[in-house]
């Protein structure tokens, strides 16, 4: 929601990035980004054998990240926006997350059980987010913990990862930058996720 709503400001940057791709077909750059993120994914998880495999995983989330931000804005360029486009961004979109907090999740970065909570509170996130689309409402873009949030916390975080690698244990709790990071992805967004159920709810009419 933080970085969701300065979606005007990022334009300034994100249009004059796009034009470049003018040729390229909106949906082959929502694939270009879900390519990245399954390789972002599988450096994080190679950083188990391999530990500098995060610097190259870092590259694969930013340059991930900045394709998902040009597909939409070259569809818009082109005036190619369609409810097909919007479907396959937001399929890939889940598809991008799964991949890169499954990297984090087998790679012993975090314990299996933070994991899942990160993964549940990220998709119920999106999905509640479209699911209000889905019930005729507005896209729902509320909560702390948006995607574009997310992305950069992942960033912020394996740069962490990478500088500060400390290994604590607390009550049998392994806590370890990229561990912290997900236990925030599940309390963040598990309230993020409640908050656009209950702005839906609230927005409809009582049956």
């Amino acid at each position: 929601m933080v970085l969701d709503s300065q979606r005007a400001r990022a334009d300034r940057i994100i249009i004059p990035m796009t034009r470049p791709f003018m040729n390229w077909k909106p949906d082959s750059v929502s694939l270009l980004s879900l390519i990245l993120a399954a390789v972002a994914g599988l450096l994080i998880y190679l950083s188990h054998y391999v530990f500098i495999a995060l610097l190259p995983a870092f590259v694969a989330v930013v340059l991930s990240s900045l394709f998902d931000a040009i597909d939409g804005k070259l569809a818009r360029l082109k005036n190619s926006a369609s409810p097909r486009g919007d479907l396959i961004d937001h399929v890939f979109d889940r598809y991008a997350d799964i991949f890169i907090l499954l990297g984090i999740i087998f790679s012993g970065l975090a314990q299996f059980s933070v994991g899942i909570a990160a993964l549940t509170g990220v998709m119920l996130t999106s999905y509640m987010g479209v699911q209000s689309q889905a019930l005729n409402l507005k896209r729902n873009y509320s909560g702390i913990l948006g995607r574009a949030d997310r992305l950069v916390f992942i960033m912020a975080f394996i740069i962490v990862e990478l500088v500060f690698p400390f290994r604590l244990e607390i009550s049998g709790l392994l806590i370890t930058p990229m561990s912290v990071l997900l236990i925030w992805f599940g309390i963040a967004g598990n309230a993020t996720a409640v908050k656009r159920f209950y702005d839906s709810y609230r927005a409809l009419a009582p049956s």
